[in-house]
């Protein structure tokens, strides 16, 4: 296992395609007594999608990677990197979760706690620890000068693509009007 894609991820995928299919019936219907042009009703529909679908996007993004030398975790807004010599240990009772040496918690979006979670047990964040356990030095010290690497990270290649998408759509319109 080298990536843990979120357990939200199908409801990223929903919320997503709700939103993009919401902006194209908005863009596609004029309503009773209202005599938008079309393009007026396209840019709400891509108003609409995306301020619905940019939260959504957000959740398609959580994920943890292992690589070489440490965890990056990808949460909703931020990208955290974690040096397997700072963990201690992969916490999986209550989503998935990294304790650091000095006590710190980093918990990740990527299993998050849910009812559904706690009855299973959380299989996935189990598998996950066992993938991460041989990486782990947890009775070494932490190494000196080394800490986590924290950055915002917005996703912004989903703006253009929603303008795309909808730009594609009003041609389609456009071209079925005439």
């Amino acid at each position: 296992m080298s990536s843990l894609r979120s357990s939200e991820f199908g409801v990223g995928v929903v919320g997503l395609c709700f939103s993009v299919a919401l902006g194209f019936f908005h863009a596609a219907t004029q309503p009773a007594g209202e005599t938008l042009p079309l393009w007026q009703r396209s840019l709400q529909g891509l108003s609409l999608s995306t301020a619905l679908g940019y939260p959504a996007w957000l959740h398609l993004r959580c994920r943890v990677v292992l690589g070489k030398d440490g965890l990056l975790m990808h949460n909703r807004l931020t990208d955290i990197w974690v040096s397997y010599g700072l963990i201690q240990r992969i916490l999986t009772t209550d989503g998935l979760g990294v304790e650091l040496k000095d006590g710190r918690v980093l918990k990740s979006p990527a299993v998050a706690p849910s009812l559904s979670g706690r009855l299973g047990g959380y299989q996935s964040a189990k598998k996950f620890r066992r993938a991460v356990q041989p990486r782990l030095t947890p009775a070494d010290p932490a190494p000196e000068g080394l800490d986590i690497g924290r950055r915002l990270q917005l996703s912004w290649a989903f703006f253009p693509a929603m303008t795309a998408v909808h730009g594609l759509w009003y041609l389609l319109l456009l071209a079925g009007g005439s």
